[in-house]
C-alpha cells in the first residue's frame, strides 16, 4: 500500500511525458526546445537522448559539452529564455529519425519527449556564399518546401553555440531596422535584404521556420538553407584599384616600347634601302649612255712655247655585266694617231698630236 501511495506521488508531482513532433530535413537542422518550467531549474544540468527500447542512449549533458568541438552535430544552445532549453541537430539525416527526451537532472522535473519526422526536398540543405562591401545592400534567397508556405519564416544568425532571431514575420513582409524580408509564397522562397553593410553583419546566418503541431506546447524551428555573408573591408577594394592602375601602366609601357621599336626597324630598314640603292645605281652605270668625247689635256713643253694635244679614246664599260655580254677575245688593238707638234725656235712651227685609245 504504501509502495502505490509513493508512487502515486511521484506521478502527480513530475506528471506525464510532454510529446512534441518535429519535421526536418536532410542537409537541414532542427531547433528543438526543451521545456522545463521553474527557473530555479536554470543551473541544473540538462540532458538529451534518443529513446531505443524504453531506454535513453547516446545521452548528452549540457554540463560536460565541449563548447569549443564545432564538428559536434547535436549540441545544446545557449539559454536566452527563462525555463527554456534548446538543443540543434545540424546536417540532419535520414538516420536521425526517431524519439528524442530531453530534460532536467532532476527526477521532479517531467522530461518531454520529442519524435523527429526526417523528410528530404530539393530546396535544403544548401550552402550559400553572399560577397558585400560595407555600405552596399545585399540580398540572400531562402527556399522552402511547400508545406511549409504558410507557416512563419525566420532567419537566425549562428555564433558559435549562440543562435539569435534576426528577423521574422508571420506575414509576407517585414522590416527590422536594417533588415527587411519578403516572403513570395508562390514561388516557395522569401528575400531577406540587409541595407548598409557593416564587418559585423558577417558571419552564418540560417532560414527556416516556425513549426508547431497541433497541440504541441512547445514550437521547433526547422533550418533549410545556411548563408554564408562575406564582407570585405573597403581597403581590399582600393588595393584592387592599386592593382588595375599599377597593370595599366605596365600595357601601356609595353605599347609606347614596341611603338618606338617599330619605328626604330622602319627608319633603319628605309636608310639602308637608300644606301643600298645609290650605291646599285653607282655600279651599275652604262658607259655606253655617255657619249665618247675625246678629252683634251693640254702638256706644257719646258723647252719652247708648243703646246702638245693628246686626244685619248673613253675605255668601253667594265661591270661585270658587261664583261660577261662581251668577253674578251683577242688583245685589243689600240690605234695611236701621232698628232703632237712641237715648236722649236729654230724651226718652223709644226703641231703633233696623239690620239690614244684606252681599252681594257
Amino acid at each position: 500500500m504504501k509502495v502505490l501511495l509513493l508512487i502515486l506521488t511521484l506521478y502527480l508531482t513530475s506528471g506525464p511525458v510532454d510529446c512534441a513532433e518535429v519535421t526536418g530535413y536532410t542537409g537541414g537542422r532542427v531547433l528543438i526546445n526543451c521545456k522545463y518550467g521553474h527557473t530555479r531549474y536554470m543551473n541544473h544540468t540538462k540532458y538529451f537522448c534518443k529513446i531505443s527500447r524504453g531506454k535513453c542512449t547516446d545521452k548528452i549533458l549540457s554540463k560536460t559539452q565541449n563548447t569549443s568541438d564545432h564538428e559536434r552535430r547535436v549540441f545544446f544552445v545557449n539559454e536566452t529564455l527563462a525555463g527554456i532549453f534548446s538543443v540543434l541537430i545540424k546536417n540532419v539525416s535520414l538516420q536521425d529519425g526517431g524519439t528524442y527526451r530531453c530534460g532536467v537532472e532532476d527526477p521532479a522535473v517531467k522530461p518531454t519527449d520529442v519524435t523527429l519526422q526526417v523528410k528530404e526536398d530539393p530546396c535544403c540543405g544548401k550552402t550559400l556564399t553572399q560577397e558585400a562591401h560595407p555600405g552596399d545592400t545585399v540580398t540572400f534567397t531562402c527556399e522552402y518546401p511547400q508545406e511549409s508556405k504558410y507557416l512563419s519564416k525566420y532567419v537566425y544568425k549562428a555564433t558559435d553555440h549562440n543562435y539569435s532571431v534576426v528577423i521574422y514575420t508571420l506575414g509576407l513582409s517585414t522590416q527590422n531596422g536594417r533588415f527587411s524580408l519578403f516572403d513570395y509564397q508562390e514561388e516557395n522562397l522569401f528575400n531577406v535584404s540587409i541595407s548598409d553593410v557593416t564587418e559585423e553583419d558577417g558571419g552564418v546566418y540560417l532560414c527556416g521556420v516556425q513549426g508547431r503541431k497541433q497541440g504541441d506546447l512547445n514550437p521547433y524551428y526547422s533550418l533549410f538553407n545556411e548563408i554564408q555573408l562575406q564582407v570585405t573591408a573597403s581597403g581590399a577594394s582600393a588595393s584592387s584599384i592599386t592593382t588595375i592602375i599599377i597593370v595599366g601602366v605596365c600595357v601601356a609601357l609595353l605599347l609606347i616600347g614596341g611603338s618606338a621599336l617599330i619605328v626604330y626597324k622602319l627608319t633603319h630598314k628605309k636608310t639602308r634601302d637608300s644606301a643600298s640603292s645609290s650605291s646599285n645605281r653607282r655600279n651599275t652605270v652604262n658607259s655606253d649612255d655617255v657619249p665618247h668625247t675625246p678629252f683634251y689635256e693640254e702638256i706644257p713643253d719646258t723647252r719652247a712655247t708648243s703646246t702638245v694635244y693628246a686626244t685619248t679614246q673613253d675605255p668601253g664599260p667594265h661591270t661585270a655585266a658587261n664583261r660577261s655580254a662581251h668577253p674578251p677575245t683577242a688583245p685589243p688593238v689600240k690605234d695611236i694617231y701621232p698628232m703632237a707638234q712641237l715648236s722649236h725656235p729654230a724651226a718652223e712651227s709644226s703641231a703633233e698630236y696623239a690620239t690614244v685609245d684606252l681599252t681594257t
